[in-house]
């Protein structure tokens, strides 16, 4: 669905709701003095409002709808998220791409696809506080780190209760003697790692998923066998 269309089918309550807000904002301290660069991000934010564009939209679609650069569509969303997230939720945003790695073939390194700049800094600000450096030459919005770095930054988003489930669940069914979290997701992740190897695209992604999504979520109790499943065929 286009932009346009997008809007016809708002609610028109909102759109006036917007469109009032939009001027107020426009009108300080007087007509005309906004800097067009603040109005495109004002437009911009409006228009997620009313969701028109999504709130982490892909960016090649962005670029598509609004008909402007790649540089002019990075820039918008870095200001939009800037302006209207909190880390809290930025950490939220965090920990769903974490459960989405992109297991690489160099055998040691994961990438994760970042759409929103800001976000971007903001992954790579947490890692660079635990000490690491992330590669973001092959592309910007793809993000490529070590297994040590990916595991470093699990350790430190995953509540205290995901981590202490999991290792109790791999450790009591013996498949485990390492008691550490950090120790216990990184046998899981090299596990992973060695399982999709030889998968390609969307069913790697998924099959990681799968395994990564229940330990960083919190929500390991319904997927127990899934896990159990990934070293038990070791065994037989």
């Amino acid at each position: 669905m286009s932009l346009i269309e997008s809007l016809k089918q708002a609610d028109a309550g909102e759109v006036k709701k917007e469109f009032i807000d939009l001027v107020e904002s426009y009108l300080q301290p007087s007509y005309g003095s906004m800097s067009k660069r603040d109005f495109e991000i004002l437009l911009f934010m409006k228009l997620q409002n009313l969701y028109a564009v999504d709130e982490n939209p892909d960016l090649y679609q962005l670029i598509k709808d609004l008909k402007i650069s790649r540089t002019r569509a990075r820039n918008l969303l870095y200001e939009a998220k800037m302006r209207t997230s909190k880390e809290v939720e930025l950490d939220k945003e965090l920990i769903q791409l974490l459960e989405n790695p992109i297991f690489l073939k160099d055998g040691d390194k994961v990438a994760i696809e970042i759409q929103n700049p800001f976000l971007t800094d903001h992954f790579r600000f947490k890692l660079k506080s635990l000490g690491y450096i992330t590669d973001g030459s092959f592309s910007a919005e793809l993000v490529k780190l070590h297994y040590s770095a990916y595991i470093a930054l699990v350790d430190l988003m995953v509540s205290r209760e995901a981590k202490q489930e999991t290792v109790e669940l791999l450790v009591n069914e013996g498949i485990m003697e390492d008691t550490s979290f950090k120790g216990v997701f990184a046998e899981i992740v090299k596990k992973i790692g060695s399982k999709i190897a030889n998968k390609a695209g969307e069913k790697a992604a998924d099959e990681a998923w799968k395994y990564l999504s229940p330990i960083i979520s919190g929500g390991i109790d319904g997927a127990k066998n899934i896990l159990l499943e990934l070293f038990k065929k070791d065994e037989e």
